[in-house]
This record gives structure tokens, C-alpha cells and sequence, in this order.
């Protein structure tokens, strides 16, 4: 496992040649270009999957849920919109968002920025369902 004493620290040690798009096989996550990249995994524990991941203007990650694991995200930078269930917050640095399990949850930057961003599930493997295939609708 990595030891990391700062946030700086994970941002410098990312790259683009350390994260992966997620698509798990299934073409209908294709125009999903979140990128992300697991700083403590299956691999380093049996309870927490933690990590980094962004989007860059105009990307979205998709509407979905996860039937059997909650899941969590604390904006480092920039700025996107989230969608949980029919709520819509403003992610700007500082903001923490929490998912439940099943609660259907999408991201929209739609600023001129990348929104950069940490992630956590409580297990280390979980079901991930896709809801639609298209631009995530917040409402604005």
C-alpha cells in the first residue's frame, strides 16, 4: 500500500498512465469518460476501496447505482454538478457527498475546469448498475 502524507501528494503521483476509463465490458458505459484510479483497492484491504478520479469540461459519468454498497466523494478542485436520487448539489472543493445503496447518483461538469475528486466504498467488490446511457439531466 502506498503511503501518501498529503493530497498534493496523490495529485502529483497521478497521471493519465495511472488511471483507467470504467466501462467494464459494457459498451453502454462508452460515453462515460470519468477517469479514476484506486489509491487503496481489493488488493490492500477487504473493507475500503478509496481513490482519485476527475472529469474534464463538458464530461459526465453516468446514471447509476450500486445495489450493495454505498459510496462517497470529496471535491478536491474545480467544479461539477451531482446528482443523488432527484437532489442536485454543487460540487466546488470541500463539498462531501454521500450515496446509499441504490441511490442513483451521475456527474456533470459543465464548467470550464477539471473537477478532481476522491471516492470510497465501504467493500471491496460491489454491484454497479447503469440507469441511462446518455447525458445526466440535473435539471438546471
Amino acid at each position: 500500500m502506498k503511503n501518501w502524507g498529503r493530497a498534493q501528494d496523490i495529485k502529483e503521483w497521478w497521471t493519465m498512465e495511472n488511471s483507467t476509463w470504467y466501462h467494464g465490458g459494457d459498451k453502454r458505459w462508452l460515453p462515460d469518460k470519468i477517469r479514476w484510479q484506486r489509491i487503496i483497492g481489493p488488493e490492500d484491504s477487504e473493507d475500503l476501496i478509496f481513490g482519485i478520479a476527475e472529469l474534464d469540461p463538458g464530461e459526465y459519468h453516468l446514471l447509476h447505482y450500486h445495489e450493495d454498497a454505498s459510496e462517497c466523494y470529496y471535491v478536491l478542485e474545480g467544479r461539477a454538478w451531482f446528482r443523488v436520487d432527484d437532489e442536485v448539489i454543487d460540487g466546488t472543493p470541500g463539498t462531501g457527498i454521500m450515496m446509499r445503496p441504490k441511490a442513483k447518483h451521475a456527474i456533470l461538469n459543465d464548467s470550464d475546469e477539471k473537477v478532481v475528486f476522491f471516492f470510497a466504498f465501504p467493500k471491496p467488490s460491489y454491484e454497479t448498475e447503469l440507469v441511462e446511457t446518455t447525458k445526466p439531466d440535473m435539471g438546471l
